[in-house]
């Protein structure tokens, strides 16, 4: 394809690190030149050395301190030009990595989550059950990674309070966990709408981008 392509929009690139580091040493540029050219003046003119001499000893010193600075400026941002990538592609590992351990943990909180739930004697919390069990989840989501953590806190406070509750305080300990399984079904459904919403969007620009990219084929009613 001539054209790119991108169906969802991230947030804005990352600045580079050669212009942090450029943007560093022009930033800092005035500051060190002040303070070098001072003390390297004040420190060789002789004792008693008039104003006219120490302006003319930190003029000859400046021509060898921007020569310097300006070199070194340019070694650094090259160092940090050439390690980008390097660090870039460590940091997308990284990143690839905690995104499926994500994912294991969440399948995991979920299916130990529903296997406690079921300790609930209550027939409306194992509808509950079932119907959050259903295979709506994308782990790979940090919502849904998020709402399984919330899953399985709901489940292990029920489960506690059911297995340590009177006669008389167990059916408002259940009435409790069937309000909250409630709303984590909701939240469930309102995630999966939502997600399937945005899948239908996606699925629509690529068929333009398609369609524009391609025009009818060729091939058409063939």
């Amino acid at each position: 394809m001539s054209n790119s392509l991108s169906v969802r929009r991230g947030g804005k690139p990352p600045i580079s690190a050669w212009r942090i580091v450029g943007g560093a040493f022009l930033h800092f540029a005035v500051p060190a030149y002040l303070v070098t050219v001072a003390v390297v003046t004040l420190f060789n003119a002789p004792a008693g050395a008039p104003a006219s001499e120490l302006a003319r000893l930190a003029l000859g010193y400046s021509g060898w301190f921007l020569a310097g600075y300006a070199a070194l400026m340019v070694i650094a941002t090259l160092a940090a030009a050439a390690i980008e990538p390097l660090l870039s592609a460590r940091h997308r590992r990284h990143d690839a990595s905690n995104i499926g351990g994500g994912a294991i943990d969440s399948r995991v909180r979920l299916t130990r989550a529903l296997a406690d739930a079921r300790s609930l004697p209550n027939a409306e919390i194992h509808r509950l059950i079932g119907s959050i069990g259903a295979p709506r989840w994308d782990h790979d989501d940090s919502r849904f990674q998020a709402l399984s953590q919330d899953l399985a806190q709901v489940v292990q406070a029920m489960s506690s309070a059911n297995a340590t509750a009177s006669a008389q305080s167990r059916p408002d300990i259940i009435d409790l966990a069937t309000r909250s399984l409630r709303r984590i079904d909701d939240a469930l459904g309102a995630l999966t709408a939502e997600q399937s919403r945005l899948n239908h969007g996606d699925a629509r620009t690529v068929a333009r981008y398609i369609e524009n990219q391609y025009g009818p084929s060729d091939f058409a009613g063939s």
